[in-house]
């Protein structure tokens, strides 16, 4: 008799390629749509904080006149996330790559703008 607790003798056929395309695809996307996102998110945030930058009349922060000149650069990052896809050395990581390329990219744009946009404030706020 055999023993019931032993790992099968033959390896499974078939499952080792069930939906890798799919998950490949999923990964392109989310790093693709983070990518998107933190690009579009500073041009609908910085115009309003513009104008309220303006009316202080105040020497800005560095760190938020940068933002506020080169927020456009951030379109790279869609084009990065489909280079990291397309060109990234190991195959199989590349979905990984993408994703991870994109979701990173969002985090630091917005930890980022919302220091560079609240600087001002604290600022005012210490003159005060």
């Amino acid at each position: 008799m055999t023993n019931p607790y032993q790992p099968p003798q033959s390896p499974l056929e078939g499952g080792s390629d069930q939906g890798g395309s799919a998950t490949m695809a999923i990964r392109l996307i989310v790093g693709l749509i983070c990518a998107l996102i933190a690009a579009a998110l500073p041009m609908l945030v910085i115009p309003a904080f513009q104008q309220v930058f303006d009316s202080f009349g105040a020497q800005l922060p560095l760190m938020t006149q940068l933002a506020l000149s080169y927020h456009l650069w951030l379109w790279v990052l869609p084009i990065l996330v489909i280079a990291a896809f397309l060109f990234w050395p190991k195959a199989e990581r590349r979905p990984l790559a993408a994703c991870l390329t994109g979701v990173i990219g969002l985090t630091l744009a917005i930890i980022v703008m919302i220091l560079a946009m609240y600087l001002p404030v604290f600022a005012l706020g210490q003159a005060i």
